[in-house]
């Protein structure tokens, strides 16, 4: 019985101490750094707020519903102009699936690389995004010396940020590539421009 009960206290120990290394979600208001994930929030929030008035929701009989509302629809409205803007200070690209199935936008802005909230890859033992100059990488023997390792994928699926190492002139790196360090296999690319 003492065996038992000490071997309990001890993986209820564990099983805490597991418990506070986890890694909390993002918040919203950290979400809304990267401007893909920033733009379609707030245009669907924008349009969310614009069905109550073409439904004629009854909410609104309440003014001051109405007003808090309205005066959402306008805070999110700008919010996706902001998002917007941000992007055209980037380069973007569509992902195109080489050997495995890959989907989503990616945006390259300041020293950031962001996909969108749709970004969806089969998952593998060591994916990295990569940014090169080279404009297809099947062109070359990848790792081109050109490429830049820019981190091991956070997640398959839905909106991340990768920090970039500070380079001269970001616009040179015309393509963001996914790539198996492990496996050398290349899943996908997108072409970066303005």
């Amino acid at each position: 019985m003492k065996k038992s009960s000490l071997l309990l206290c001890c993986t209820a120990l564990l099983l805490t101490a597991c418990g506070t290394g986890m890694r909390k979600q993002a918040t919203l208001e950290e979400r809304m750094a990267n401007p893909l994930f920033a733009e379609r929030y707030a245009e669907e929030m924008v349009d969310r707020m614009v069905e109550y008035a073409i439904r004629k929701d009854p909410l609104l009989e309440d003014t001051k519903k109405a007003a808090l509302i309205e005066d959402a629809r306008k805070e999110w409205l700008e919010k996706a102009r902001v998002a917007r803007k941000e992007q055209n200070k980037g380069i973007h690209g569509l992902l195109i699936s080489i050997n495995e199935d890959v989907k989503g936008e990616i945006l390259y802005v300041g020293n950031t690389l962001y996909t969108d909230t749709v970004f969806d890859t089969a998952p593998g033992p060591n994916l990295h995004f990569y940014v090169t100059t080279v404009p297809d990488p099947r062109d070359v023997e990848f790792p081109d010396e050109t490429a830049v390792d820019i981190g091991k994928l956070d997640s398959a699926y839905g909106a991340q940020a990768y920090a970039v190492p500070t380079v001269d002139d970001a616009l040179q790196y015309q393509t963001a590539v996914l790539w198996d360090n492990d496996i050398g296999r290349l899943y996908g690319f997108a072409q970066l421009t303005k």
